[in-house]
């Protein structure tokens, strides 16, 4: 459709002046100046559009998105109104309608800066792979400073420890600080003795992968020279895993409705003296809280593989392989090196009867490659290693995870254009842990992902018994496998190529007696691995956090540090 009349002078100063309040702020006078032109040009789309933006500005957003609907009725093209009106169902969490809305919004305008933070993981998720390589340049654009700032997460996909660091640095300036910080006073921790107050804050103490993991630490902390508290900031979802998790600790709070000012102050209020986010930028952060400063030492820990990039957090905890001192220009917080690998593994899951190859939706006789990672670490790059591999390795078959609706035909099609029968891709339906845990010993050999490679999901193959060819790069959630791997004796499976990989994947494919050297191996390193001791682990993280309160209270600054084994 035409663009809309020009207005007669009257109006038109009087558009100047209600975009010049808008500018300022002042939203409901603006307004006021957008109704007064509707009534002498009431199909005007631009001032239509102004007026949604107003009423989405003062989160009135559903007057909004009928504003943007009118607009987009005299103008259906319109790339910037449909894009406002993604944003205004995004604030509404109505997902779907964001989601599809930005969609048309990135299809007639690439360049548009949110698009990347709401297609990038929608359509990762379900290997719809549209607009790719463009959505990684608007984050990239978004983590420089080019454009609206970036998820920090998503840059994760993204093999550049600078480019996370200006991200998250980014995120944190324009969304995690609060206007005005609370203050708290920290000296009756700085003078005090006995055990050490550590409080591990998640929104995942449920059936989470987090949980799993750290379950059997938080059982296992020594309690005379520790008093551990669990913060959980999400849901209860009555499991097992979390009543193990309450069960494990002092003292559990649950303030997922708190707001975090409350939280902050509850944190301060039981004197815990070392608060560790499990999530800094996962889904259900809320990092924000911790600009607060609860505690007088902060620690990121586990659930995000990378940077901060926020001045409140004085450590990260990594080990030699996904976070050497080397990598410390990227890090906004001090690094700890654990001895072995930074991931706790709980050695007591329970796994279930195995079911049998058919049971699985594999043939008898196949070789198996198993690649169980989400489908959000795939990408257009790894599908083409993998379908590669599948090629030089007759009769084979890929299994994988089935995922969210729509992920399978995504996937199926991805093989086909690559000229793979869509056949050899086996899907492996949801299940609980202990069935997932019990049918991935089906597999032969498991293929990684990069640069987000395996991580809970490395663990949980070796400790079946299943080796992976896994490919490391430049930054921490790309080396987490290769960490996990050198605990088993399996560090000659992580290349640093494509070509590496695929050789590697190929060459165990088609010599079972190197296959078989390489099983033999890591089933022989797992009783002594201390991959799974987590006594052991428990020993080493507690010697960090006895290091940090040290430093705190003699008055000294964070400093890097690795513990001795």
């Amino acid at each position: 459709m035409s663009q809309p009349p020009a207005l007669p002078p009257p109006l038109a100063k009087l558009l100047y002046d209600g975009y010049q309040q808008q500018l300022r702020g002042q939203y409901e006078e603006a307004a006021r100046a957008y109704r007064k032109i509707l009534k002498s040009a009431p199909d005007h789309a631009d001032v239509i559009q102004l007026l949604g933006i107003c009423r989405a500005r003062q989160g009135r957003e559903i007057e909004a998105i009928e504003l943007y609907r009118k607009a987009l009725a005299r103008r259906p093209d319109d790339a910037k109104c449909l894009y406002n009106l993604a944003l205004a169902y995004g604030a509404l969490k109505r997902e779907a309608e964001e989601v599809a809305a930005m969609g048309e919004a990135f299809a007639r305008d690439p360049s548009l800066p949110l698009a990347a933070n709401v297609l990038f993981p929608a359509r990762r998720a379900t290997c719809d792979w549209r607009g790719h390589d463009r959505l990684l340049e608007n984050l990239r654009l978004g983590a420089t400073g080019q454009s609206a700032p970036s998820i920090p997460f998503l840059t994760l996909y993204i093999d550049d420890p600078a480019l996370h660091l200006a991200a998250s640095r980014r995120w944190v300036e324009a969304e995690r600080q609060p206007t005005r910080p609370l203050t708290f006073d920290h000296s009756a921790r700085r003078a005090a003795t006995g055990p050490i107050r550590v409080a591990y804050v998640s929104a995942d103490f449920r059936i989470h992968p987090t949980t799993h993991l750290i379950a059997g630490l938080l059982e296992r902390h020594d309690r005379s020279r520790f008093e551990i508290t669990a913060v959980s900031i999400g849901p209860d979802d009555g499991s097992p895993e979390r009543a193990r998790v309450k069960a494990a600790v002092d003292r559990f709070v649950d303030v997922e409705q708190a707001s975090v000012e409350d939280i902050a102050r509850q944190i301060a209020g039981l004197g815990i003296d070392i608060a560790v986010d499990l999530m800094t930028h996962t889904k259900g952060e809320r990092m924000s809280l911790f600009a607060h400063r609860p505690a007088p030492v902060q620690v990121s820990f586990l659930g995000y593989p990378g940077t901060s990039g926020a001045p409140f957090f004085d450590y990260v905890i990594g080990d030699p392989v996904v976070l050497p001192f080397a990598d410390a220009p990227f890090y906004s917080e001090k690094i700890v090196q654990l001895p072995h690998c930074y991931q706790p593994n709980d050695p007591d899951l329970p796994v279930g009867e195995p079911p049998g190859r058919a049971a699985c939706g594999l043939p008898e006789d196949a070789f198996v490659f198993g690649a169980f990672n989400a489908a959000s670490k795939l990408d257009p790059q790894t599908l083409s290693s993998f379908v590669r591999i599948l090629e030089a390795v007759p009769g084979s078959v890929l299994w994988l995870l089935e995922g969210r609706p729509g992920t399978a035909d995504n996937l199926r099609r991805e093989a086909k254009l690559r000229g793979l029968d869509p056949a050899r891709l086996v899907f492996a339906p949801r299940a609980e842990l202990k069935e997932h845990l019990a049918r991935i010993g089906h597999a032969d050999l498991f293929l990684d992902t990069f640069p987000y490679t395996a991580h809970t999901t490395a663990s949980d193959a070796l400790r079946r018994g299943l080796p992976i060819v896994t490919r490391t790069g430049r930054s921490f959630a790309s080396r987490v496998a290769e960490s996990l791997m050198r605990q088993v004796n399996l560090d000659d499976l992580a290349v640093t190529t494509p070509a590496a990989f695929e050789d590697r994947a190929i060459a165990l494919a088609r010599d079972p007696a190197a296959l078989a050297e390489v099983r033999a191996r890591l089933q022989a390193a797992l009783p002594g691995s201390p991959l799974f001791a987590v006594d052991r682990y428990a020993r080493h993280i507690e010697s960090a956090f006895e290091t940090m309160a040290a430093r705190m209270r003699a008055g000294a600054p964070p400093e890097a540090f690795a513990v001795p084994a």
